[in-house]
Order: structure tokens, then C-alpha cells, then sequence
């Protein structure tokens, strides 16, 4: 990279272990604008499909705004490169270039791809560590090769997984100093969730307790990238709007967007995850902290045409957000309310918005209330290991011991 100043044009790509140009994303008069090559074969995005014609929107399209990354990550990438290449939303995504969530990349115009890492770390390793200073580390190192969205501080990382000689993909995370321990609230609310049968990538709580650790569902086994898109683009919206939106417009986006074969588990599961987070007083969970997953868009002509299987993407940053905010409400609305809702507004929910039989929402509901039991003694576990989570245990524990 030899550039200075901001980047008003930039080359897409899209692809799994190969990828291929797609076409070019420009800025003008605060216009943006992408348009497909004449040859291109993959659509960018479900809300995006192949056509001549032009996308033009006066911000960035909600589909590129997805992984720009937010918070303390965006400040040390713009403290690292801001003075030789510019901090502008364009550069950003160039300096990024393939070091992203899902299966596009950019680079400057005619220019491949860049990808910026370094030697793949160890799993073990990481979770052994007592450095309480590490994550300050690997941001510094790796924050430039992050492409992830989200406030919380995290990292993107390649590393030796546990047992297997292929490098794997992760999501490392810290906390700010509003949100102290939040890393071991994390690993509880997740495990919750597994434990009350929700899909859940792989994920670790390192020994010194510092660090969350998630394995990435975008790439397969063999090591290609899947597409990923967020709710926020699906409802094309962009980042700031990602708490416009209610739960109800959610299952809509469900029904217009999943796989049919898929639609009523995914319902189900949404439900289910509904449940889950207003039994642990999840404030955050917001638009782009649910996606939908597939392999590729190849031929994608028609927004609404299923040309590959598109399934709803694992469970991922479920935390007890009132347990620093006591008067936090819920991200999205339910009947026009954010007010955390009783079990006969969720019902009524499950019934005319997820098609759920009574059987069904009796189902969901003890499988979440067999999930928090489960992750219970896990939490006073953490509690006596970690005295630093301790108060935040005490009212997680509040919380969790109140009915819906």
C-alpha cells in the first residue's frame, strides 16, 4: 500500500479461498455507488443481486457498512493508519482488504485483495495465558486485519485449534471499562444458550478470565468462507439504525430472506432466543446480532429468488446487559414497546408472528429454563474463581431468579 490520503473508489470482491472481482464502489458528493462488472457472477449480497443498473444510496449500502469495524477496534486501526493513508469508511474497508467477516474483500482499484496477518497463534496457549495485558497486545497487532463489527473490543484471529493441524478462524474479545467482566458474563449467557439446545459456534473463556473467545461460523471445515449477511442489511439499514427495528419486523425478514425448508426452525429457534434473552435481560440484542448464513449467490437475479440455501447464522454476543444497566430495555421493540415483555406478550408473539402451537411454546420455553439451570452452578463457579466478577454474578444471579 502505497497511498496517501482518503480512497474515493474501491474495487469489490467476493469469493471463498479465490476470489473474483465483483465490481467497483465509488464516493462522490456524498453519494455512494456500486456497480457490477459486466461479467460478474456472484451477487454481493441477497439485497443486492445481479443487474446493470447501478445501487446508488447516500450513505454507505448497508451491506458494506457491515464489518466496518466500531469502537476501540476502529480507534487503533485509525491510530495505526489515519495519518499515512486517511480514516475515511472507504480506506477503512481497503486497508482491511480480505481480513473480513463473510466472503467479500476490497482493494484499490485494479489491485488485488491485501491481506494482513501474521504467525497463526496458539489456542492452548491463549487460554492459558495470565498476560493481563494481552489483549492490548493483539490489538495492536492484529487490529489492521479485523474487519469485524461491534463496540466491545475484539480481534479477528488465525489459530492452531485443540488437536487439529489446520489453522482456525476466531473472534477474540476483551471488555471496555464500562462493562468489567464481561468476558465471563459472556461465556455464561453462551453456554446457556447451548445448553437449551440454541446453535452456537465453538467458544472458550481464557483461564485468567480476560478473554472471550469464539470460533468463527462464516468459514467451513475445509476452510472456505461462507456469506454472511446481518439483519441490518437484510432490513436495509445501516449500522446506526441497528435499534430501528422490532422483533416482529425480524420474523419477517426471517420468512422473506431463510431458506423455506429452513423458516420454521428458524422461527423457532428466534423464539427461543427471544425467550432466552429477556430471561437474561439482553439489551443488546440488537439487528446485526443476527444474520443469516449460505455458501455463495452465484446467479442471484431476483432479491427474493433461493438460488443457494440460506440459513439462519449460529447464536452469537448474548450478555446480561442490566447487570451494568439496571434500566436497560430490550434493543428491539415487541407490540411498539422496548419494556421488558411478560410470558403473555411472548406467547402472543410466538403465536401470530412465529406460527408456534401451543406444544411449541411450551417446548422453547423449558428447554431456555433447562439452559439457565444448567449454566447456574457455572456461574457461581466464575463467581468464586474470579473475584472481580463477583458483583456482577450477584445480580446476573438476581436477574436469572426473577419470573418473566
Amino acid at each position: 500500500m502505497i497511498w496517501c490520503g482518503n480512497v474515493n473508489e474501491v474495487d469489490v470482491y467476493t469469493g471463498g479461498k479465490a476470489f473474483a472481482m465483483s465490481g467497483r464502489l465509488s464516493a462522490r458528493h456524498g453519494k455512494h455507488t456500486f456497480s457490477y462488472r459486466h461479467d460478474a457472477q456472484e451477487a454481493l449480497s441477497v439485497t443486492m443481486p445481479l443487474r446493470h443498473e447501478s445501487y446508488q444510496y447516500d450513505q454507505l449500502h448497508p451491506v458494506f457498512q457491515m464489518n466496518l469495524p466500531e469502537g476501540a477496534l476502529r480507534s487503533a486501526i485509525e491510530r495505526l493508519t489515519a495519518k499515512q493513508y486517511g480514516s475515511d469508511d472507504l480506506t477503512l474497508l481497503t486497508l482491511l482488504g480480505q481480513n473480513q467477516i463473510g466472503r467479500m474483500a476490497y482493494s484499490r482499484p485494479d489491485q488485488l485483495p491485501c491481506s494482513v496477518g501474521g504467525t497463526a497463534l496458539s489456542l492452548d496457549e491463549l487460554l492459558g495465558s495470565a498476560d493481563a495485558g494481552l489483549f492490548s497486545d493483539l490489538l495492536l497487532r492484529y487490529a489492521q486485519s479485523s474487519g469485524v463489527a461491534g463496540v466491545q473490543p475484539k480481534v479477528l484471529l488465525d489459530m492452531q485449534g485443540r488437536g487439529t493441524l489446520p489453522i482456525e478462524r476466531y473472534i477474540v474479545k476483551s471488555w471496555g471499562s464500562e462493562y468489567p467482566e464481561l468476558a465471563c458474563n459472556e461465556f455464561v449467557c453462551m453456554s446457556m444458550a447451548r445448553s437449551a439446545g440454541l446453535p452456537v459456534p465453538a467458544f472458550y473463556l481464557s483461564a485468567n478470565a480476560h478473554l472471550f473467545i469464539s470460533q468463527r461460523f462464516d468459514v467451513d471445515e475445509q476452510g472456505q468462507a461462507l456469506g454472511f449477511e446481518d439483519f441490518c442489511v437484510l432490513q436495509a439499514k445501516g449500522t446506526r439504525e441497528k435499534y430501528d427495528s422490532s422483533l416482529e419486523a425480524c420474523t419477517h425478514t426471517i420468512r422473506q430472506f431463510v431458506s423455506p425448508a429452513w423458516v420454521g426452525q428458524s422461527l423457532y429457534d428466534f423464539y427461543k432466543l427471544t425467550l432466552l434473552n429477556a430471561r437474561i435481560r439482553n439489551g443488546d440484542a440488537h439487528l446485526k446480532n443476527t444474520g443469516i448464513i449460505y455458501r455463495d449467490l452465484r446467479g442471484l437475479r431476483q432479491a427474493t429468488q433461493p438460488v443457494v440455501e440460506r440459513r439462519m447464522a449460529p447464536v452469537f454476543d448474548l450478555v446480561s446487559t442490566v447487570a451494568y444497566l439496571p434500566k436497560d430495555g430490550m434493543a428491539l421493540t415487541l407490540t411498539g414497546s422496548k419494556r421488558w415483555p411478560k410470558l403473555k406478550v411472548l406467547e402472543a408473539f410466538a403465536s401470530s408472528h412465529c406460527q408456534l402451537s401451543r406444544t411449541q411454546m411450551g417446548q422453547a420455553a423449558a428447554e431456555v429454563e433447562a439452559g439457565i439451570a444448567a449454566g447456574m452452578p457455572l456461574l457461581e463457579s466464575l463467581s468464586a474463581r474470579h473475584t472481580g466478577f463477583a458483583p456482577v454474578a450477584e445480580r446476573m444471579q438476581g436477574i436469572l431468579q426473577a419470573v418473566v
